[in-house]
């Protein structure tokens, strides 16, 4: 069993509209966390809207992931199973792209 801080917060401990929005209501563990190097599966918003053309929009992406997710559940209902017991997940945040320069943002 993994450590529960790697686990998404319960909705009976926290109702799913509250708290900070992170991916499947994960901790926030940005670089520099004095957990960071525990992380094994992270994940990573890349707000960007070059990709598509006279559509702006996805780099709101993230974000609407991340408010989708809070009604995930810490155990799969057909299969059984619990994925936050095998690895330590966690939200890394979004990287900040430069939306005037296509090169420094890459």
């Amino acid at each position: 069993m993994t450590d529960s801080f790697f686990h998404p917060i319960s909705g009976f401990d926290l109702p799913r509209f509250a708290g900070v929005p992170t991916f499947m209501r994960l901790p926030y563990v940005p670089h520099g966390h004095p957990r960071f190097n525990e992380v094994q599966v992270g994940l990573i918003g890349v707000p960007w809207d070059s990709g598509t053309t006279n559509r702006p929009g996805p780099r709101h992406g993230p974000r609407q992931l991340r408010d989708a997710s809070t009604m995930m559940r810490a155990q799969h209902a057909v299969s059984g199973m619990r994925p936050f017991e095998t690895v330590r997940c966690a939200d890394l945040g979004a990287v900040g792209p430069n939306p005037a320069d296509i090169m420094d943002s890459l």
